[in-house]
């Protein structure tokens, strides 16, 4: 199942181009998609974006409801 949801997500998901400033907190630096809220690792030796933090799994679908 998680093959699925990687495809979805390829395919249809977040592509991450609204992304905040770099930010430092308790030692940790990262930058944030403004979309969707994933977090990725920065280098500032680098000064780029490393690699993406693992995303907290979904439970649950959320219902949309139309009016």
């Amino acid at each position: 199942m998680e093959w699925l949801t990687a495809v979805l997500n390829f395919l249809f998901g977040c592509r991450h181009r609204n992304l905040s400033r770099v930010f430092t907190i308790g030692g940790q630096t990262y930058c944030v998609c403004r979309d969707c809220g994933a977090t990725f690792s920065y280098s500032l030796e680098n000064m780029s974006i490393m690699h993406r933090n693992a995303a907290p799994r979904v439970t649950a679908l959320r219902s949309v409801q139309t009016s």
